[in-house]
């Protein structure tokens, strides 16, 4: 508890009460230890997984979802319905820029408390899909029309599992070991931030992979913008978060220090009371140390590194946003591939360039973007990356060492088709992905197969039960740098 007192002032708690109504002035009747106290016994996101049918989070998360689904049909205008809810993400959600973590993590605290008051447990917290240790979509998602957390669009089924090369112990570890933000959570937007509209150069690992992946492969109302329809929408966004609280909290790594993300104001959220809130991006950071908090959820336990004093000052203050590039090369051609084929592209390099990466040197990474890549047109695939690896194919294990990466595709043409994007001159809207390829590149060298051109296979792979028959994937550009952080 003394951790908290230096942590956070009177003044910390007064403007968080005004601001997410906690308690309002109630909250002081106990003094600042009574605060502290609330804080300290916040409630805990749980998995899912692990909870009974009868378990009452389980329960209370059912009668919230019917009570909101009733809502929606009595008062279809009454912000707190189902539906209501799933247009601020179709309307608002940022996707491909470093605001995709920040919003997503507003928008699940008032989902939250909205549940909580729907349901009448006040001690309700959202549970998480831990898709790691349970690649399935959760039981109690299943079932028919009679239980509220069914969705009967999805693709999949109870028996089917997520690939591991999106959510496997192995994939999350390598997402959490990128110590820069814009690797971790995504790139900053090209032209400031307009809503869901201007994605950035490069999707982040976190967003590109296991986000993007789950959403395109449990599909149904999980393919669109619209997909909070479906009731897993939110537990798969809470293990998410989950994730952004460890490798930012516990492995100590820093968000972004730039004011255009810390002072970006959301104002398109709604209380439990119907109420319209405005919550800047730099608040949004201390949630999990205020509001709530998980039980673990990766694959190797961890506590914060930092307490009292310096975790206050390492919350607030953040890191430079930009990589310092010391070398780039590039290929600028179009490479296209039919699903279940090799795109590839030669990247001629110095390789006097990696030395220190290729050494050991932690503060510095080859970051690979994959960028002018078309949407396809249908998003059956998902992309795997491979490094001097010719005879690369869909069968190729993720296990081989010239493995780099995955990432899939989460886009909503019907959402965007009023927003300005980055195009082809075919007219198809453009994105950009980002792969730390630096452990690949260590493994070439040691095995003394790396030579002074990179060849960059990418394969696109059906989703499981989807053919993806014609499907095709086409980008414009290579970017191989050697960047510090």
């Amino acid at each position: 508890m003394e951790d908290l007192v230096s942590l956070f002032s009177r003044r910390d708690f007064l403007k968080r009460a005004g601001l997410m109504g906690v308690t309002g002035i109630a909250l002081w009747t106990g003094g600042c230890e009574g605060c502290l106290r609330q804080i300290k016994d916040r409630p805990t996101r749980r998995n899912i997984s692990t909870l009974s049918s009868t378990d009452p989070i389980i329960e209370s998360y059912a009668a919230a979802v019917k009570a909101m689904k009733a809502l929606s049909i009595s008062d279809p205008s009454n912000p707190l319905g189902w539906t209501k809810q799933a247009e601020i993400h179709n309307n608002y959600c940022p996707h491909g820029n470093w605001f995709f973590l920040p919003w997503h993590r507003i928008y699940l605290l008032y989902f939250e408390r909205i549940c909580r008051k729907m349901s009448g447990n006040k001690d309700f917290a959202l549970p998480y899909w831990n898709w790691t240790t349970n690649p399935k979509v959760p039981a109690p998602f299943w079932g028919d029309s009679s239980n509220p957390l069914f969705d009967n669009t999805r693709s999949v089924g109870p028996s089917d599992s997520a690939s591991s090369s999106w959510v496997g112990a192995a994939a999350i570890e390598n997402i959490l070991s990128q110590t820069s933000f814009i690797l971790f959570g995504s790139d900053q937007p090209h032209t400031g931030y307009f809503h869901n509209a201007d994605p950035s150069g490069g999707t982040g690992m976190l967003e590109g992979n296991p986000h993007n992946n789950i959403h395109g492969w449990v599909c149904g109302d999980m393919c669109a913008f619209m997909s909070p329809l479906d009731p897993v929408f939110w537990t798969h966004h809470n293990m998410l978060d989950c994730l952004w609280v460890d490798w930012n909290i516990n492995l100590g790594n820093s968000n972004t220090s730039d004011s255009s993300w810390s002072t970006r104001e959301f104002t398109e959220f709604f209380d439990e009371n119907g109420n319209s809130v405005r919550v800047p991006v730099i608040d949004s950071v201390l949630f999990p140390l205020i509001d709530y908090q998980f039980e673990p959820c990766t694959p190797n336990e961890r506590k914060p590194q930092l307490q009292g004093e310096q975790l206050k000052q390492f919350v607030r203050a953040g890191a430079p946003s930009k990589f310092e590039i010391s070398k780039r090369f590039e290929l600028k051609q179009s490479v296209k591939s039919e699903v279940g084929k090799a795109a590839t592209g030669r990247i001629q390099i110095e390789r006097d360039a990696f030395a220190g990466l290729l050494q050991g040197d932690n503060k510095s990474a080859a970051v690979l973007t994959v960028s002018e890549v078309e949407v396809p047109v249908k998003r059956d695939f998902f992309v795997r990356v491979f490094i001097n690896k010719p005879d690369a194919s869909a069968a190729t294990p993720i296990e081989d060492p010239h493995y780099a990466g995955s990432f899939g595709f989460f886009f909503d043409e019907s959402a965007m088709k009023n927003h300005p994007m980055p195009s082809a001159a075919d007219g198809r809207p453009e994105v950009g992905f980002l792969v730390n390829i630096t452990p690949t590149l260590r493994s070439l060298n040691q095995a003394g197969s790396l030579s002074g051109a990179v060849d960059v296979s990418l394969i696109p792979v059906p989703y499981e039960h989807r053919e993806a028959v014609g499907e095709s994937l086409t980008l414009g550009h290579l970017d191989l740098a050697v960047a510090h952080f």
